[in-house]
């Protein structure tokens, strides 16, 4: 152990040469936040309204999800497709299925014709 301790003590002594002392004077907190400022561009204020962003974009998918699975339960008094198409009472497409009736009725056939 002797031998990996050396080896560390070595390596912090190079650390400390390599990195001079930095002695505080009366500019130092004014130059900490010039450098603080100067980081703060573009950037930075872009990256964070995209993490916005996405976040508000993957709560409102969320958000559309369970109200899909709300109105499909709600939906479920129809038995299928067709069943949802023939409760669909509306003028235009009973007019429109009166008008193309290829066979007429037994009421409609003139009293002539009937055997």
């Amino acid at each position: 152990m002797s031998g990996e301790d050396s080896r560390l003590d070595e390596l912090f002594q190079r650390y400390r040469a390599s990195c001079p002392e930095v002695e505080p004077s009366a500019n130092f907190m004014p130059v900490v936040w010039q450098r603080i400022e100067a980081r703060r561009g573009f950037w930075p204020v872009f990256a964070r309204l995209a993490r916005t962003g996405m976040a508000a974009a993957a709560l409102l998918c969320l958000v559309l999800l369970a109200l899909n699975f709300v109105t499909v339960n709600q939906r479920t008094a129809f038995q299928s497709y067709t069943d949802a198409l023939m409760a669909d009472h509306s003028a235009e497409q009973t007019y429109y299925t009166e008008a193309i009736r290829s066979t007429p009725s037994g009421n409609d056939v003139p009293a002539a014709l009937q055997h």
